[in-house]
């Protein structure tokens, strides 16, 4: 059996369960980071633009949104990233990006599941929704969280 990444199984815990992207992209950030030559063909950069973007798209920053989402599938189209090796149908992200590329601002936002097709990782996430304690945070903070980031890290950076 693959051993997946401690930052990986974060990620798609963050991305199923908790719903929340900004923090999806501050684990996988980690793992992208972890390689000796990280660069934009990396399957993490993939994984991470999926999350900003659906980030972007539950803000109402439909122009990012969209950027991003075609970005993916783009990429996707161009080259192959083995996102199988990670438990994930790599075509059907590829026409699930497609279709919410272009879906952007037409309806009210709704999450996204990535298409998980390894089992032991399906059944990581049925347990964590299983299991899922309720959020300390609220819809608000969820949503602008990069905004409570900023703040949170401004906290840390002053001298006492």
């Amino acid at each position: 059996m693959f051993v997946y990444p401690p930052h990986y199984i974060a990620f798609l815990t963050y991305f199923h369960v908790e719903r929340d992207y900004f923090e999806c992209h501050e684990v996988l950030e980690l793992e992208w980071k972890k390689q000796a030559d990280p660069d934009r063909l990396s399957p993490w950069v993939i994984l991470i633009q999926i999350a900003v973007g659906l980030y972007h798209e539950r803000r109402g920053n439909e122009k990012g949104a969209r950027i991003l989402y075609s970005r993916v599938e783009n990429r996707l189209r161009e080259r192959c990233f083995h996102l199988e090796d990670l438990g994930i149908n790599e075509k059907q992200v590829q026409q699930d990006m497609h279709e919410r590329s272009h879906s952007v601002g037409q309806a009210t936002f709704t999450d996204y599941d990535l298409p998980l097709c390894d089992p032991f990782l399906i059944a990581i996430i049925q347990q964590a929704k299983r299991s899922k304690q309720t959020s300390v945070l609220t819809y608000e903070q969820l949503v602008h969280k990069h905004r409570y980031h900023h703040n949170k890290k401004e906290k840390r950076k002053k001298p006492n």
